[in-house]
């Protein structure tokens, strides 16, 4: 065989296999694209942020009711995926407050809440729907009640930069209180949560 035919069908043999190894890559970055790596389960989320479990960590600084002082926060620190989103971050710190502290502290919210929805206004209102069991569950008490809406508030505006207010509704509308004492139809800031704390003592 001619030393030029064989030189073509090497190159023939060389360029068939570069082709079907572009061909298998391409049909599998497809397949990702339309089955997208699917996030870990979180029951305490009733709508899931949209973050990749690849994406880096951030840490954050969440609130929680002293166990052993009566109106007093304690801190703990936890790590959440960062996202374009501040809802998706913000989202993941409300997951972190209902699946409860880890030591010191006593809960924030009812391990039975689920967050419904959560969005960020373009003037910085965070509005937090919850399910009603966050109110039906909920161990009741004035100082218990702020103590709530404070770990909340204060978890969400020390993380996330955007939100400047923060407005808890539940199912969707708006709730009168969340446990029976505190007034939910206006937003929270953090000079409406020092009032909120002298009308417990």
């Amino acid at each position: 065989m001619p030393r030029h035919i064989k030189i073509g069908m090497i190159f023939l043999i060389l360029l068939w296999i570069v082709g079907l190894s572009y061909y298998y890559n391409l049909q599998r970055r497809i397949s990702e694209m339309i089955r997208p790596e699917t996030e870990k389960p979180r029951p305490y989320l009733a709508s899931q942020p949209s973050f990749s479990e690849k994406a880096p960590l951030k840490k954050v600084k969440l609130y929680f009711p002293s166990a052993s002082e009566e109106d007093r926060m304690v801190t703990e620190q936890r790590e959440i995926h960062i996202s374009k989103f501040a809802s998706a971050e913000a989202k993941q710190i409300i997951a972190e407050l209902i699946a409860g502290p880890k030591a010191g502290a006593s809960e924030a919210l009812p391990k039975s809440a689920q967050l419904r929805q959560l969005f960020i206004t373009g003037n910085g209102l965070a509005v937090v729907d919850f399910t009603r069991k966050v109110s039906e569950d909920h161990v009741g008490g004035l100082t218990q009640e702020a103590a709530s809406i404070s770990a909340v508030v204060n978890s969400l505006m020390a993380n996330v930069k955007t939100i400047q207010k923060v407005q808890i509704i539940i199912e969707g509308t708006e709730a009168e209180t969340l446990a029976g004492h505190i007034d939910l139809s206006q937003p929270f800031d953090l000079a409406v949560l020092s009032e909120l704390f002298t009308m417990t003592k």
